[in-house]
């Protein structure tokens, strides 16, 4: 129970702070292409409150910690966007869906750079320290690989818009709603193990660099 709890207070900050960083990230690049509803609905943000779901961000992910589970899954409320409103909607709607991955892994190189000032530079000695930076480039390289994934409400999909006739967008646009659904399916039938392929590589990468060696997760 102690270690469980540790566990979870170690990664319900650093997930809040992954999640809000993917969300921003849409909605930044929505509203740079034209798009300014996720920003009239103050999704412009990296605080937590503007974009958390209770069941996606806290309650799954706790009780994934709480079951020692490989992978970590999170997700916050959906940043909205009108494709309609985008200069190049398909175009637009797929960079958009890029930006959330390409947050995470901007924040995952951010935690690297920190994490070798720190260790490699100044010649802090501080295990919490290495523990938080190795945990927070493990989230945030999971959550962008995950996203990755070309299942149906999952960013990878949405950025095949751009190639993709109109009508199977439309299809698959038509399940998003089952985004959970499919998530429990994909994660029974172990199609979300092919995310952990590359996670395990660039998280060795990056905290190999950061001076954290790999997290004990």
């Amino acid at each position: 129970m102690p270690e469980t709890l540790t566990r979870l207070l170690l990664y319900l900050p650093l997930l809040l702070l992954a999640v809000s960083a993917h969300e921003a990230a849409h909605a930044w690049t929505a509203r740079w292409r034209g798009d300014d509803t996720a920003a009239r609905q103050g999704r412009l943000t990296l605080l937590p409150f503007a974009h958390v779901d209770l069941w996606g961000t806290l309650i799954l992910p706790a009780l994934l910690v709480a079951m020692q589970s490989s992978f970590l899954i999170a997700y916050a409320k959906p940043t909205p966007v009108d494709p309609g409103r985008l200069r190049r909607p398909k175009a637009d709607f797929s960079l958009v869906a890029l930006a959330g991955p390409a947050g995470n892994l901007a924040l995952a190189l951010l935690l690297t750079l920190l994490g070798s000032l720190l260790f490699a530079w100044l010649g802090v000695e501080s295990v919490e320290a290495r523990l938080i930076i190795a945990a927070g480039i493990f989230l945030n390289v999971m959550l962008a690989c995950l996203n990755l994934l070309p299942l149906p409400g999952f960013d990878g999909m949405k950025a095949l818009y751009v190639v993709l006739p109109d009508r199977w967008c439309w299809r698959l646009q038509q399940a998003e709603p089952y985004f959970l659904v499919i998530l429990v399916l994909a994660a029974f039938t172990q199609v979300l193990n092919l995310a952990l392929v590359p996670v395990d590589s660039i998280t060795d990468l990056l905290c190999t660099v950061a001076g954290t060696g790999r997290p004990n997760l």
